[in-house]
């Protein structure tokens, strides 16, 4: 099993320059989009690059954190408001799938993973879920040997490039050694492999010094001690006292730890054989080439050894251990249906866990939930009024109009005689979007309410949005205020009679200005204006004239001149305000597939873990009972 590790070496520069040739924008915009606390998951050597995506995404403010795919099991509680990125070059092994799992039934606000390869089982449950964004990179260099060598340079140069795309790397700096090399056969000549080896590092320092240590450990090539600076004076250094005669330090140093590193050795004795892997470099940027000059450190200690760090032989046992099916251990016992229903509860809480609600709001929200559930199965529905983005069309599809897979469900409505309501805060993109999936024969029973319903209208009515009502005279002033004002970045606002719609360009930009603009509108303080925000925007409302909810009535007389049962199910994925679908989920029998209200009596998201927006309407539809004159909800 492996690689000749020397021969793995030859391949990291251009490894190196495939990398960081690579398109990473996707990447960058997934992982920045919405910060949150993240949690970057990995085992074995994958754990280094999890360290360097640790130090990356810090830069931008918010916090991160390194864990193992067990670690993760014990940490459950913490993902609900966070991000979790899973980091595996090969995308198969037990830990990282079994983690993925449990990360998928905890319902993280989003899941990432990054890999090496191809359809791998790590991007096909990926694809299971829509909370998911998987990324795989196939690496020309195939599998690594026993150590993480080239998948890890890779890892760390397209880590580099996607969160660091502003500071481009040159790869010859990572190229001139020969110093180095020598200081390696120096300090070779005065160690003995039974020596302990200390890494001091600190900053930048810290995925390398990882991946030493990690390299040391599994190949067996040394025992190893890790400290940064300072921790090493609090106790630490006191191993030298004791232990003199067969230890030696190593120190990884960026220009940033040049003088701590100085006045730490100055203190020391200096008859302790010591190595300074060091660069020029700074930032992110001097990670790399730490890592690569930490990978001859290996080679050389593996001659040392005896031992080729690229095929050191793995006995039976290790390969045992490896492969050990534990999940079982950690399986929760509950049965589907009670797990969905526990869900159900936290999304509407707005708890975490289950277990952090007390004994009286247990039972509580298990009441309100059964007669949610119990009211929606005894209803019978002549219409169903969806909300568009966000519902019935993904973000990835904006441009493109309602996702295929939604298409056949409501055709089949509509084949049958039922009535189709659309809320949107779009204009007449709705419609022609619409009017490309919707045959001229069935749109008939198709009513779209156009800008969050202020004005409403069957499908094929081409004279609706009217473009010559006249502007609301408060979203004109509106209007005037929000043009006029000097913004950090590009803010996009067009104004309708009746709303006023403001979008930016690069969603990474929106916090820059969301807080600006609320606050000039509040400013204003103007009767009825009403902040709504959807997926991919914000709008503007006077709400004397404008709700989603006047689509109801309209639906409800085209139900009852067709002879059809007279309630409606209604179907969105803002249902807190300011999401735009709250008065829509307001009623009775409302489904969300994203963001619930906090009122017991509606607004339920009712989807498996992990399963939002289109995928969840998907859910919901499939589990219509089409009859006659009625529709029934059968939840699975």
């Amino acid at each position: 099993m492996g690689k000749p590790f020397a021969k793995e070496l030859d391949q990291l520069n251009a490894t190196l320059e495939w990398s960081l040739e690579q398109s990473t924008a996707d990447l960058r915009s997934a992982i920045l989009h919405q910060k949150k606390p993240l949690l970057i998951v990995g085992s074995g050597g994958s754990l280094s690059a999890c360290h360097y995506a640790v130090l990356l995404y810090q830069q931008y403010g918010m916090m991160a954190k390194t864990i193992t795919p067990l670690e993760l099991h014990y940490a459950q509680n913490t993902l609900r408001e966070s991000h979790v990125l899973f980091i595996s070059a090969s995308g198969r092994n037990n830990d990282i799938l079994f983690a993925y799992k449990t990360a998928i039934s905890c319902e993280p606000n989003r899941l990432f993973s990054l890999c090496m390869k191809n359809d791998s089982p790590l991007g096909e449950l990926a694809a299971s879920v829509s909370t998911s964004k998987h990324f795989a990179y196939p690496l020309p260099t195939g599998g690594d040997g026993f150590l993480a060598t080239n998948s890890l340079v890779a890892f760390f140069g397209l880590l580099y490039k996607a969160l660091r795309p502003d500071v481009a790397l040159n790869i010859s700096d990572t190229l001139d050694h020969s110093s180095y090399f020598e200081q390696l056969q120096s300090f070779f000549g005065q160690v003995r492999p039974d020596f302990t080896f200390t890494l001091l590092y600190a900053g930048w320092g810290h995925p390398v010094a990882a991946d030493m240590e990690s390299k040391l450990a599994e190949a067996a090539l040394g025992d190893v001690l890790v400290s940064d600076y300072r921790n090493f004076g609090h106790g630490r250094h006191h191993w030298f006292d004791k232990r003199r005669s067969n230890s030696c330090i190593i120190a990884i140093i960026t220009p940033a730890e040049k003088e701590i590193a100085a006045k730490t050795f100055a203190l020391l004795p200096s008859d302790i054989p010591a190595l300074f892997i060091e660069t020029t470099l700074t930032g992110p940027a001097a990670s790399i080439d730490l890592l690569i000059k930490s990978f001859y450190f290996i080679r050389d200690l593996g001659k040392l050894q005896g031992i080729d760090p690229g095929r050191p032989g793995v006995p039976d046992f290790g390969s045992q251990l490896y492969h050990l099916n534990y999940q079982q251990l950690y399986r929760t016992k509950l049965k589907k249906a009670e797990h969905k229903k526990q869900m159900a509860i936290i999304r509407k809480a707005g708890v975490s866990l289950y277990q952090e609600l007390g004994e009286q709001e247990q039972v509580y929200w298990d009441n309100a939930h059964d007669h949610f559930v119990a009211g929606l199965r005894k209803a019978s529905f002549g219409s169903v009024i969806f909300d568009y983005d966000g519902t019935i069309c993904s973000s990835e599809n904006r441009w493109l109009g309602v996702n295929q897979e939604v298409v056949p469900y409501l055709l089949t409505l509509l084949e049958k005689g039922f009535v189709i309501g659309i809320a949107t805060g779009r204009g007449k993109s709705a419609r022609e979007a619409l009017c490309q999936v919707i045959p001229q024969t069935l749109q008939e029973k198709v009513i779209i309410g156009y800008y969050n319903c202020s004005e409403i209208a069957p499908l094929g009515d081409a004279t609706v949005p009217n473009k010559g009502l006249a502007i609301n005279e408060n979203l004109k002033l509106l209007h005037e205020r929000l043009t006029g004002y000097d913004f950090p970045v590009k803010v996009e606002i067009k104004v309708k009679p009746c709303q006023l719609t403001i979008q930016i360009d690069d969603s990474e930009n929106w916090n820059k200005v969301r807080s600006s603009i609320i606050q000039l509108i509040m400013l204003e303080n103007l009767s009825h204006i009403q902040i709504l925000e959807s997926s991919h925007s914000m709008d503007i409302i006077d709400q004397s004239q404008t709700n989603k909810l006047n689509i109801k009535s309209y639906c409800q007389q085209m139900a009852s001149a067709s002879g059809l049962a007279a309630d409606c199910l209604f179907i969105g994925d803002k249902g807190q305000w300011p999401g735009n679908d709250y008065q829509l989920l307001s009623e009775p029998y409302t489904l969300s597939v994203d963001e619930v209200s906090p009122l017991y009596q509606s607004c339920w998201n009712l989807a498996s873990p992990s399963i939002k927006n289109v995928e969840a309407t998907i859910y919901y539809l499939s589990c219509l009972e089409i009859g006659e004159t009625a529709l029934n909800l059968k939840l699975k």
